[in-house]
């Protein structure tokens, strides 16, 4: 009797599962799904995103978020610039580069609300800013990364010139051929995204940030569409979702680090290989996408982006008086914004 009691129990709860599980993919069907590029494969850096999708506020908007990584944030700019993706998250400055190129690009919301690039000096080299690296070697990454216009702003403002009053030189990203060219003295000081920053760190490299103050509070990665989009009423139901939902999983972050932190490490078991390296990544992760006092997490400051018109226009590469008010304001995107911080 008690036998045949558990065979029709496990039945029951078979059934039971058999139909929640029919329910949740059907809840899954009416999802509509979203694909967003990235310029790095999902870890800290995107902490809000993967918060978003593992508690379920993506899907609390009726989305389904998946999420495609590019080769760099340059990339990403030609790739919205020619219409082949919707929503793509890139650095503030190719951000402005593709407005420059199509006048209908807008960006929403931005996943840092602080610069993912720096310049750091050796603290054993006693280099506090930018002037006392004349006569020394500056290390970045490559020619062309993403760090190339701050480095050129930042160098020009310093009053030194490359080739002659200071050398500049690609050790690549963090790795062995970068931390022994910080070791062995190649270069005094390394410009590149806070991730490498985070990683060297991590191998016991001492930093002094000399970022110029004037370049530290420019907005990081943000999230950039079309007018294109926006003007459809898909495309604007699908904005507001995702930002929405996306803002939501930041001040999660903010609010409860630690599981936050936890939730990465679940969904992205990598990113928790080494538990120092894991720690001063995260750190850092967590300081981009808190905003000043007075600021909400992801809110567009113009000032912030005339500083990023600023930087490019150092190198020429926008003129100095380019408008960038329309690349983050008009009614499509105040509308989205209005609709993500509806209740904050």
């Amino acid at each position: 009797m008690k036998q045949l009691f558990k065979t029709t129990g496990m039945a029951a709860i078979g059934a039971v599962a058999l139909q929640m599980g029919t329910m949740n993919a059907a809840f899954a069907q009416d999802l509509t799904p979203l694909e967003v590029l990235l310029p790095i494969p999902e870890g800290f850096a995107f902490t809000p995103l993967i918060v978003a999708r593992e508690l379920g506020y993506f899907a609390d908007e009726g989305i389904s978020v998946s999420t495609v990584v590019a080769d760099g944030s340059g990339y990403l700019s030609q790739q919205i610039v020619a219409g082949n993706s919707e929503f793509a998250l890139m650095g503030a400055t190719d951000a402005v580069v593709a407005f420059n190129r199509r006048d209908d690009i807008r960006v929403l919301f931005c996943n840092q609300v602080k610069n993912v690039y720096r310049i750091v000096a050796r603290a054993d080299t006693g280099i506090t800013s930018m002037a006392g690296l004349e006569g020394k070697v500056l290390g970045y990454t490559e020619a062309g990364g993403g760090e190339s216009q701050l480095v050129s702003a930042a160098i020009a403002e310093a009053g030194l010139v490359v080739n002659q009053t200071i050398t500049v030189l690609p050790i690549g990203p963090a790795g062995p051929q970068s931390l022994v060219a910080l070791q062995q003295d190649t270069v005094q000081a390394y410009s590149s995204s806070f991730p490498d920053v985070a990683v060297l760190a991590a191998s016991g490299i001492e930093w002094v940030d000399i970022t110029p103050e004037t370049y530290s509070n420019v907005p990081g990665a943000c999230m950039v569409t079309t007018e294109e989009v926006l003007s459809t009423e898909e495309g604007m139901s699908v904005a507001k979702a995702l930002t929405t939902a996306w803002v939501e999983g930041q001040y999660y972050a903010i609010e409860n680090s630690q599981a936050a932190f936890d939730l990465v490490c679940d969904a992205v078991e990598v990113a928790c290989e080494s538990p120092v390296v894991a720690a001063a990544f995260y750190a850092e992760a967590m300081n981009l996408i808190t905003p000043p006092e007075g600021q909400r997490p992801g809110e567009l400051k113009l000032s912030s982006w005339q500083t990023v018109v600023d930087i490019l226009a150092s190198s020429e590469t926008v003129s100095a008086d380019f408008d960038v008010a329309p690349l983050i304001s008009g009614d499509n995107v105040q509308a989205v914004i209005d609709a993500a911080y509806a209740d904050r």
